[in-house]
């Protein structure tokens, strides 16, 4: 898995100076948030129904843009968009408060959607009250359990949840350790999923999401901007590699958003880490498309592509969205593309949200041939391919597979239930061999999860059950288990 282009990455950085140039306006240190299903089905609804200004498919964004761009609502909504902002509004207050869970489940695989931790067996968080002044915030999350790299066995510390942020003219400035969500998908994202532990990674983001002042630039509507770069654990050479990530959100309709991406896998124990490789793969100079004899130049491996969702017609409530990410460069532009199609449509009252979505992770390009096996998500200079501890950062499903899944949710309830079927092509959740005839079969799977109120507890039961027919016969996972979730000043009073 390589890529020789220079783009996306020269024309965001280009587009994120210009407007560091003329939207630069100041805004408070605000922590980074990523909403529930149910909150992002909201959020989704009052983009949707009322306008709402903020980037829906990049995940986190500060506490702060989402707090502004709510307050830019009208004063008076219809009763299910209102029920729909309090529920956006208690999130945020919730994320601002400490809390302590506990997760109990068992270690089988599960295809975890946006909102789910995909990593498996059991553990326990901590995470302390968050702390804003006017240039800086900060808050503490710790987590105990087991480890979640398949080669490691034991118990592990982390500090999931913790992020340092300090604001620098309409910029946030990160340090944190954290999961992220690139995509307008919901169970499938091809670049950044929830499959994976959080990084260990510092960056660069827009404080808010508002649309420019600029004359030149207002036509981009709402818009966020992040670079990164992160931590990642490998076990093989090069070991322990470096991400660095950059999305630019635009969404100039109501009606549309447009994401572009780049992520590069760079460093490693045995690779070049000079400054010079660094700008080189910062600018795409000298990436190529994985021929080996371009090890000696080749500075790192990339995956680039675009996003897009799009609503349906006035008077429908339905909404169509893709991504693809290109593996390799032709003429200077991503080829070689894994794909996913959705559509998603939600009741009149706000209730309920369904969608059925398709992910291919097999590079092909045009649509319609042959996938090329052992493409996706791996590159020859990176043994542990496009992972974090032994898992995929895309999607969870993992590479040279098919994916279609059938979703609801309702939200008043807090009930999500999912339909899988497809074909696995090497193996899920983790990283396995690329003919691994134990893992390579048909997918049959479903997925289901509630939350309920015990008293301060938050209690979120969860089940999946997953079947692939191997040629060596059939493959069972079956994940089942339950958090339960408290407020930290309710357990420190008790």
């Amino acid at each position: 898995m390589s890529f020789a282009s220079v783009f996306p990455l020269r024309a965001l950085l280009v587009a994120a100076a210009t407007c560091f140039t003329v939207a630069g306006a100041a805004a408070q240190a605000s922590l980074p948030w990523t909403p529930t299903p149910y909150e992002r089905h909201a959020l989704q609804l009052l983009a949707d129904e009322a306008g709402l200004p903020l980037p829906l498919s990049h995940w986190p964004l500060p506490r702060r843009a989402v707090l502004s761009a709510i307050d830019q609502l009208p004063g008076s909504l219809p009763a299910h968009l209102q029920a729909a902002r309090d529920t956006v509004a208690a999130g945020l207050e919730r994320a601002q408060r400490g809390s302590a869970s506990l997760t109990v489940r068992n270690t089988d695989e599960a295809l975890a959607g946006f909102g789910e931790d995909g990593t498996p067996g059991s553990h326990a968080t901590l995470r302390s009250p968050a702390l804003e002044g006017p240039w800086l915030a900060a808050q503490l999350g710790v987590r105990a359990g087991r480890a979640t790299a398949p080669w490691d066995s034991g118990t592990e510390w982390r500090l999931d949840g913790s992020a340092l942020v300090a604001e620098a003219a309409g910029w946030q400035l990160q340090a944190w350790s954290r999961q992220a969500w690139w995509g307008p998908g919901w169970q499938s994202s091809l670049v950044l999923s929830q499959n994976t532990a959080p990084m260990l990674g510092i960056g660069l983001q827009r404080g808010s999401a508002s649309r420019s002042e600029s004359p030149w630039l207002s036509w981009a509507g709402p818009w966020n901007f992040e670079f990164f770069i992160a931590q990642t654990d490998a076990a093989h050479r090069p070991a322990d590699p470096i991400l660095i990530g950059n999305r630019l959100t635009l969404k100039p309709l109501p009606g549309l958003e447009i994401g572009f991406t780049r992520m590069v896998q760079w460093g490693g124990e045995g690779r070049d880490q000079s400054l010079r490789s660094l700008l080189r793969v910062l600018g795409g100079r000298g990436t190529n498309d994985g021929d080996t004899s371009f090890s000696g130049s080749d500075p790192g491996n990339a995956l680039a592509g675009f996003d897009l969702r799009a609503s349906c017609p006035t008077g429908w409530r339905c909404a169509g969205y893709v991504q693809a990410m290109g593996e390799d460069e032709a003429g200077y532009l991503p080829s070689k593309f894994l794909a996913l199609w959705g559509l998603e449509g939600w009741s009149a009252d706000g209730r309920h949200r369904w969608f059925g979505e398709y992910a291919e992770t097999g590079c092909r390009m045009p649509v319609g041939k042959p996938a090329e096996k052992g493409c996706a998500y791996r590159n020859y200079a990176y043994a542990d391919g496009y992972t974090h501890g032994g898992r995929w950062m895309g999607a969870a499903v993992g590479p040279d597979s098919r994916l279609l899944t059938l979703g609801w949710l309702d939200a008043e309830r807090r009930t999500s239930l999912r339909l899988h079927a497809g074909r696995v092509g090497q193996r899920m959740g983790e990283l396995g061999s690329p003919r691994d005839a134990r893992a390579d079969g048909r997918l049959l799977g479903l997925a289901a999860s509630t939350e309920w109120q015990w008293g301060a507890a938050t209690v979120t039961p969860e089940l999946s059950w997953l079947r692939v027919n191997t040629d060596g016969g059939h493959q069972t996972q079956a994940r089942i288990g339950a958090t339960v979730t408290v407020p930290l000043d309710k357990l420190l009073a008790f």
